[in-house]
């Protein structure tokens, strides 16, 4: 795997109450609050996004493998940091199609080895994402049970786990 791979385990779920989940995250570290957007671009089943943070020159270049299934799921993540995330747009947005922008606040914490997103998204509503990095099979499948075990302490309903990403879910 690339030096610049993530595996990872995830989850994302519709969540209506984000001070809720805020309460429950009281005792996880709190990293941020961040306005981002992200640019798709149409390329078929494989997935690339440029993620741009608002008051920052910086972003994020992101491929991306994972199945569209709802609940806990496997995904593969490769990773570049922009130190001119701007020209780098311009640049893909004259070679490749856009397939949707996604303008998001993301606040972000850790919580036991899990990246936790509560996101407000516009035009979609609020959303919590679970992130856990892990490497081999062991750490997968703990992974998934801790992922499972989180959707019971925030209590969310199997109706609101997401197979899409948010790009799908603003061309539907």
């Amino acid at each position: 795997m690339p030096a610049n791979a993530k595996h990872l385990v995830e989850l994302k779920a519709r969540y209506e109450d984000l001070g809720k989940a805020r309460v429950l995250l009281s005792g996880a570290e709190r990293v941020g609050s961040f306005r981002q957007v992200d640019t798709y671009f149409a390329l078929g089943d494989r997935r690339l996004k440029l993620r741009a943070v608002e008051g920052t020159r910086d972003g994020q270049l992101v491929y991306y493998e994972r199945p569209d299934e709802s609940g806990v799921k496997e995904s593969l993540v490769l990773l570049a940091d922009l130190p001119d995330a701007a020209a780098v747009l311009d640049i893909l947005r004259r070679t490749f199609p856009v397939k949707a922008e996604v303008r998001k606040t993301r606040e972000i914490y850790r919580l036991e080895g899990v990246q936790v997103h509560l996101d407000s998204v516009e035009g979609l509503g609020r959303f919590i994402e679970f992130e856990k990095i892990v490497s081999g099979e062991a750490e997968s499948a703990a992974g998934r049970a801790q992922l499972d075990s989180l959707v019971r302490y925030f209590q969310i309903d199997p109706e609101d786990l997401m197979a899409s990403s948010y790009s799908d879910l603003l061309g539907e």
